[in-house]
């Protein structure tokens, strides 16, 4: 396992996690780590106020990085695309299309 990216699910962990019983934060030293191979890891918590375990199991997952901008990218355009309002002619000229193949709007959804 990658030191870093255990280093940063820990801390990560250390500002995010709350007790479920009674909403305490944690520390580093309320962290033991029971077992850790390959991405995986089996993490025990000990609540400091009222002393309840929780047992935290994870895998950690690498990403390269160079793809996220794409990502963004082809997301940003698809919200745009979404966000684009259909035109009463598209609509005027689908069901025009429809109408001349004899089909209707849910057979185009159907599993034929």
């Amino acid at each position: 396992m990658n030191y870093q990216a255990l280093k940063s699910m820990i801390e990560s962990l250390i500002k995010s996690f709350k007790c479920q019983e009674c909403q305490s934060n944690i520390t580093e030293k309320n962290i033991d780590i029971v077992w850790a191979a390959w991405n995986s890891v089996n993490i025990d918590i000990e609540c400091p106020k009222c002393a309840k375990h929780t047992m935290v199991k994870s895998q950690i997952l690498q990403i390269d990085a160079s793809n996220i901008n794409l990502l963004k990218d082809n997301l940003t355009k698809l919200k745009t695309n979404l966000e684009t309002p259909i035109k009463d002619e598209e609509m005027i000229k689908l069901s025009k299309d429809l109408k001349n193949r004899n089909i209707s709007a849910s057979d185009l959804f159907s599993d034929k």
